[in-house]
């Protein structure tokens, strides 16, 4: 099954210059699905702005808790029930959920709805009512196909226009017609958000309007790396690492001599190395069929963990190293997936490792599997 990562432009203004938007959004990305919570608190300004960031912390903890979509929607969805009121934290809010394979589903109250748009055309996505103690609640289930993004918009936008004697409130058709002339083969998904919420802006004129957000997700094939480095703890396991690694999805990368030896083994291959001298500071490139990268292992993880630790990517960039050509992947990269044997290796016990600073792959891979996810990368670690 492919993977299909959704990449998310979001565009966001307040009622007020110098005013905190009403408007509350969170992404949450995990190995097997993206999750987006928007939240719109009654009015604008600070008050406006807790009730919405308290009601989609709310609903991310819930999530976070392991309840499941829809039970923490309709427990959220309950109390803004009996919370309608303007002196109470009400919030209109929605949870959308995208599976890796393009699943989605959308659970709204109180919220517009919003528009799923290809290439062709674009629709809106009608969900089927809920019943809920008070208000309008909706679910919503369709398929995301790849380079198909869905609109998510706080009630600024479609209310746009209104009070303008020049001009009619924006409303649900407004923007389907504004997003239809849009749609085609040179459909930009990077623009789609900046020219909504320009219209909306435009359609308000000197009045602001209301806080406006505008969120799109963008469907595309998800760049995925599989990492495998050192043998693993029980030998009797070669040939089953082997085999699983040769068959995942993405591109591959061995770091250790040992490990691409026992690969090439279990697959019938040799095992190439780049004919130039061997230092630390610049491990040598091996070369197997099938394989993107091979390269040594604990010294090639921990010099690219230290130029990913880098401020910019152009060091990363000049460097066409073994390491910096895995740290440029690894950049690039949407979900990596590292594999990470056990067996003993006595030299990471050298002293010439320790005063280099190289740690072991069990050490090295945690900082930086950590360090990845806060570039906002999905990452796995597997122990064998």
């Amino acid at each position: 099954m492919s993977y299909f990562h959704i990449d998310i432009e979001s565009h966001q203004v307040s009622k007020r210059t110098g005013s905190p938007c009403g408007d509350t959004f969170l992404v949450r990305r995990s190995v097997y699905h993206t999750t987006i919570i928007l939240a719109d608190g009654i009015g604008s300004g600070v008050k406006a702005h807790i009730a919405s960031r308290m009601n989609s912390a709310r609903l991310e903890a819930l999530l976070d808790g392991q309840m499941s979509l829809r039970d923490a929607f309709f427990g959220v969805a309950g109390t803004m029930s009996r919370w309608r009121d303007h002196s109470l934290p009400f919030s209109a809010f929605l949870v959308m959920r995208v599976l890796n394979d393009g699943t989605a589903t959308v659970l709204s109250y109180e919220m517009p709805p919003g528009f799923l748009i290809s290439r062709r055309e674009v629709s809106i996505i009608a969900g089927q009512p809920l019943v809920v103690p008070a208000g309008l609640a909706s679910e919503a289930h369709f398929s995301l196909e790849k380079d198909e993004g869905i609109l998510l918009l706080s009630d600024g936008i479609i209310q746009s226009g209104l009070g303008r004697s020049s001009l009619p409130e924006w409303g649900v058709d407004g923007v389907e017609s504004f997003l239809s002339a849009r749609t085609g083969r040179d459909l930009d998904f990077s623009r789609i958000a900046a020219d909504v919420l320009g219209m909306a802006r435009y359609n308000d004129g000197a009045n602001s309007g209301d806080d406006k957000t505008v969120l799109l997700a963008h469907s595309r094939a998800g760049i995925v790396v599989n990492i495998l480095t050192g043998p693993p703890a029980d030998r009797g396991r070669d040939r089953e690492v082997a085999e699983a690694f040769d068959e995942a999805e993405g591109l591959k990368v061995i770091c250790g001599a040992t490990t691409a030896d026992i690969f090439a083994r279990h697959n019938s291959l040799t095992v190439e190395v780049e004919q130039r001298p061997v230092s630390y500071s610049s491990p040598p490139r091996y070369f197997l069929s099938g394989i993107d990268i091979v390269t040594e292992g604990a010294v090639t993880l921990t010099q690219a963990y230290n130029l990913l630790a880098d401020e910019g990517e152009s060091v990363i960039e000049l460097d066409r190293s073994p390491a910096g050509d895995l740290a440029s992947m690894l950049r690039n990269a949407d979900f990596i997936r590292f594999t990470v044997g056990l067996a003993r290796n006595p030299a990471n016990a050298d002293v010439v490792y320790r005063k280099q600073g190289i740690l072991a792959r069990d050490r090295i891979v945690p900082l930086l599997a950590e360090k990845l996810e806060r570039m906002g990368k999905l990452v796995t670690v597997e122990f064998v």
